[in-house]
């Protein structure tokens, strides 16, 4: 390259790749250590101010477009980081943390994909489905138990028949999922 690239800050340029790529923006800054090009490349006054790094070993042509700016604003004025609410991140991040959580319990240690997908459909009826060990609890009234079949199911506490009617029947909808799954599979 024929342009000294610590003399064009400031300079709006036109920089094309190695791949033939361009990229158009006002030269922010050249990093001698590292061999750096930084692009502002934002348009708009409003928008947020965006850059682009481009290793000069990359760079296949950088074309000078525009006058001389008059003065170079990126001297005088650099760009000051934004404010980061600290308590706000803090509370997206507690609450991905218990998301997570949430999920984790979601997921049977030590069970088949086939207990897996019948917990998820059982889940997906009823929200209040955990599992406890490899046994399956809903709604701390119904227990499923391995092999988790319609007749794997017994009342805890005493708790209301229909509640294990309703139960059977989420679950034979699940098995006849699996096994529309196993058919297109073998079939396919």
């Amino acid at each position: 390259m024929s342009i000294s690239l610590e003399n064009i800050l400031g300079f709006k340029v036109r920089v094309a790749n190695v791949l033939d790529v361009v990229t158009e923006g006002k030269v922010y800054s050249f990093n001698s250590s590292n061999n750096t090009l930084t692009l502002q490349t934002s348009r708009k006054a409003q928008q947020p101010q965006s850059f682009k790094v481009i290793k000069c070993s990359f760079i296949k042509s950088l074309e000078v477009i525009g006058e001389k700016p008059s003065t170079n604003l990126f001297k005088k004025q650099p760009i000051k980081p934004a404010y980061v609410h600290v308590d706000r991140v803090n509370e997206y991040l507690q609450e991905k943390l218990r998301e997570s959580a949430k999920k984790n319990e979601l997921i049977g240690k030590g069970v088949s994909s086939e207990a897996q997908f019948l917990f998820d459909t059982v889940y997906k009826t009823v929200s209040d489905t955990r599992w406890v060990d490899k046994d399956i609890v809903v709604l701390d009234s119904v227990e499923i138990f391995p092999p988790y079949q319609p007749e794997n199911i017994k009342l805890i506490n005493g708790s209301k028949s229909e509640a294990v009617t309703m139960v059977q029947r989420i679950l034979q909808r699940g098995w006849e999922k699996l096994s529309e799954v196993d058919e297109s599979k073998k079939g396919g």
